[in-house]
């Protein structure tokens, strides 16, 4: 399998173009770390600079985890720019992930920027879910007594005490300043567990 190159190579048709001139705020970022991304090769019997591809076209992954936690994008930032590249004809969307959990989207590197501003340019798009959740319906009753106050067992000054039940056993812990230390154990008979 190919690695992704350690050269990016972006065009002067790309950088002069209407599309890129009119890219806001995080898009350019973004946009030059999809490129990280690219592996770029020839086809099987194909020779020449100009037969060079991008191998995993369609199948590039940036996570909004890992544009959070490695280059340090906020969720809106991140996706802002998404929108604008989507919007811009730089990048589509090749498969949905649809927020589900450990199902990532995949993504191509589009040509679409070279018709922005024209009457040809195809719009992308970002793939909405098929079923839209519609929330609760006005007079639903689910969930209501989620507003009443509870008593709690966590106390709201310079520490706070939590209860962690250990099979017959509750022990109570004062946090203070970071420490956990044990206040008292005692067993479900003698104690009253609140929740």
């Amino acid at each position: 399998m190919a690695k992704p190159s350690s050269v990016i190579v972006l065009h002067q048709d790309l950088v002069k173009s209407p599309a890129w001139l009119h890219l806001n705020g995080p898009a350019v970022h973004v946009y030059l770390l999809f490129r990280t991304k690219c592996q770029i090769g020839r086809l099987p019997g194909k020779s020449g600079k100009r037969d060079r591809v991008f191998l995993n076209q369609g199948r590039i992954q940036f996570t909004y985890r890992e544009a959070r936690e490695r280059w340090g994008f906020t969720g809106s930032r991140f996706r802002r720019g998404l929108d604008d590249l989507i919007a811009h004809g730089f990048l589509d969307v090749a498969a949905s992930g649809m927020g589900v959990h450990k199902v990532v989207t995949l993504y191509a590197i589009s040509e679409r920027w070279r018709l922005w501003g024209t009457p040809d340019f195809v719009e992308g798009v970002r793939p909405k879910p098929p079923i839209a959740n519609p929330g609760f319906r006005p007079g639903n009753t689910h969930g209501k007594k989620r507003h009443e106050k509870k008593e709690s067992s966590v106390k709201s000054e310079h520490g706070a005490v939590y209860e962690i039940e250990h099979g017959d056993d509750l022990a109570v812990y004062e946090i203070e300043h970071g420490d956990a230390t044990p206040k008292s154990s005692q067993t479900h008979d003698s104690a009253e567990v609140t929740s």
